[in-house]
């Protein structure tokens, strides 16, 4: 499993929320764009909030660990998933940075 950080949560759940899209109050996708946005946003908060305790030293840190890893395996398939699909990021599925990163590397 992947090391929990702020910083790859943070690039984990911006990748998500570009992918899911903007919020729209209108529209046949509406309610699933925002359910689907609140569950990543659970999901943020539960891994954060194992993080926070890791932070502080809490002894609760140890019974969240296993929760926290369950949450980032499912956002971390949901990314898989989306990672090359068209999606309202950029034509390429991928975000600019990361297209832009890939076609240095090829």
């Amino acid at each position: 499993m992947t090391e929990l950080t702020r910083e790859r949560l943070n690039g984990l759940s911006d990748f998500l929320f570009d992918r899911i899209g903007r919020p729209c109050e209108e529209g046949a996708d509406a309610g699933g764009v925002e359910s689907m946005r609140r569950t990543v946003r659970h999901a943020v908060t539960g891994i954060d909030a194992y993080l926070a305790a890791t932070e502080a030293g809490s002894a609760i840190a140890v019974h969240l660990r296993d929760q926290a890893a369950e949450l980032w395996e499912s956002l971390e398939g949901i990314a898989e998933s989306w990672a090359y699909a068209p999606g309202p990021g950029t034509a390429a599925g991928l975000p600019t940075a990361e297209r832009a990163a890939a076609d240095t590397v090829t």
